[in-house]
């Protein structure tokens, strides 16, 4: 068991969050005003809800879910806890990053700092797919990851896998850049087909 913190309360974390809490992981979310969350308190009563703060101090692995915009801020303030802990950066710089030169996830890194373990994941992955592994065909959904570290790595291959995905390693943190320029793309697959957010991309030999 591994305690994970979520940083955020939205439909990613929620949907995470459930999913390892299924899987038999501690989960606690961080969020601005804990004591507002009261129905995700409801809806998930194996998880805690509690300050950013403490929600880092607790865990092991943190996944931030949070908006784009507020990756790097929330990183630069908390970078001496996040330098001793995994993260998993699940955010998306759609605009904010338009020349594709740079990813987001190693933006984040930058702004933790030296030591800083970032491995990017499940940022082509909807919401509503979450809890969904298999697709309406029974088909296994694929989560793409990238990061420069094999170790970290290996362990988000087997956060993925416990919520019955299967994981794909895309290679160093760099090649993140194109993991964050498929997701306008699959959002506008989805407008255009219909498919209520249920699409994902398959990896096929």
């Amino acid at each position: 068991m591994t305690t994970i913190a979520l940083i955020g309360t939205g439909r990613m974390a929620r949907g995470l969050g459930a999913g390892w809490v299924r899987a038999g992981h501690r989960v606690v979310f961080g969020s601005r005003v804990p004591n507002e969350k009261t129905d995700l308190i409801a809806a998930l009563p194996a998880a805690r809800v509690t300050t950013y703060a403490d929600a880092l101090e607790e865990s092991a692995i943190v996944v931030l879910t949070l908006p784009y915009p507020d990756v790097a801020p929330f990183c630069r303030t908390h970078a001496a806890a996040l330098r001793e802990r995994l993260v998993i950066d699940i955010s998306n710089p759609f605009d904010h990053l338009p020349d594709n030169r740079v990813a987001g996830a190693e933006v984040t890194r930058d702004a933790i700092g030296p030591g800083a373990r970032v491995v990017a994941a499940f940022k082509t992955n909807f919401a509503a797919t979450l809890l969904a592994p298999l697709n309406v065909d029974g088909v296994q959904r694929d989560v793409l990851f990238a990061g420069d570290d094999e170790e970290d790595k290996r362990i988000v291959a087997g956060l993925i896998a416990d919520l019955g995905f299967r994981p794909v390693d895309c290679g160093v943190l760099h090649n993140a850049r194109i993991l964050d320029g498929m997701v306008p793309l699959i959002i506008e697959l989805d407008r255009r087909y219909g498919s209520a957010w249920q699409m994902s991309w398959k990896l096929l030999p």
